[in-house]
């Protein structure tokens, strides 16, 4: 079942609806609100995904839920198992490292390119979209409506900045890396450090960095941007290394069973229950 967490498909706010992406059908909207509740946290890893369970969730019928679930396959978010449906990815320490480096490689491909490509069309989409991103505030309560308003306005100006790339590939998988960045930011990590960061100022300066078009101060100044918020993402590892150490080991598929103690001869068990009869 889910989390007490609020689902996206109940936020209301005009300000979240010019922010996130426009949803035409309700196939669009079942895999947007799916996606955007597994990245939350509102359903946990490894929770089983049942169609009709999710049909009443949302208030959508079972046939945008299948191909809402058949969207998301390949972002990562979903874990497909032969003859038993879906399930919410699961988690590790080796997958975030993987993913999270996967991530900043791409990022910095797709910077290379979009700092060599973007026309001035592109370069006035940044700056409009940073312009509108300054009034979103920053909320770490992962549980309402501001922390999505401040998540949605934060991807939107990265995904504006990386479009100069022209690759929309690219762009894809970079933000379906980000989402599963996002899900473990979400899930584990203590964001009081990030609280402290002024983020407007730092994306400002970004966004001054990237107009100059001098591609390798744009990946110091993003590599810089990254760096600072190490101390959460430390919290995220902790976390994980620390639920991987207490995880009771598991009998690897195939393995023989331990041997079953051998059986008390008949003579011992007299002997015991002459015992238990004596005391």
């Amino acid at each position: 079942m889910p989390t007490d967490i609020p689902s996206v498909s109940t936020f209301k706010s005009p300000a979240l609806a010019e922010l996130a992406p426009a949803l035409p059908s309700l196939t669009d909207k079942a895999a947007f609100w799916l996606k955007r509740d597994i990245v939350r946290g509102v359903f946990l890893p490894n929770e089983r995904i049942k169609v009709d369970p999710l049909s009443k969730f949302y208030g959508v019928g079972r046939s945008p839920i299948q191909a809402g679930i058949m969207q998301l396959e390949p972002t990562g978010l979903l874990s497909h198992e032969h003859q038993k449906g879906h399930r919410v990815a699961p988690v590790s320490l080796a997958d975030y490292d993987d993913v999270r480096q996967l991530y900043r490689d791409l990022y910095r491909i797709a910077l290379r390119r979009a700092v060599k490509n973007g026309d001035m069309a592109w370069e006035e989409r940044v700056v409009l979209t940073l312009h509108r991103t300054s009034k979103v505030p920053k909320v770490i309560d992962v549980r309402g409506e501001g922390r999505e308003m401040w998540q949605m306005a934060y991807k939107r100006l990265h995904a504006e900045i990386l479009s100069g790339c022209g690759s929309p590939l690219l762009t894809a998988l970079i933000a379906d890396l980000g989402n599963r960045v996002e899900r473990y930011v979400n899930l584990f990590a203590d964001l009081q450090s990030d609280l402290e960061r002024d983020h407007h100022k730092e994306h400002r300066e970004l966004v001054d960095i990237v107009l100059e078009r001098d591609a390798q101060k744009v990946i110091e100044a993003f590599d810089a941007f990254f760096q600072r918020a190490q101390p959460m993402r430390d919290t995220v590892v902790e976390k994980l290394r620390s639920m991987e150490e207490t995880k009771p080991a598991r009998r690897p598929r195939g393995a023989a069973r331990p041997p079953p103690e051998p059986a008390k001869p008949a003579a011992a068990k007299t002997a015991a229950k002459g015992r238990r009869k004596v005391s």
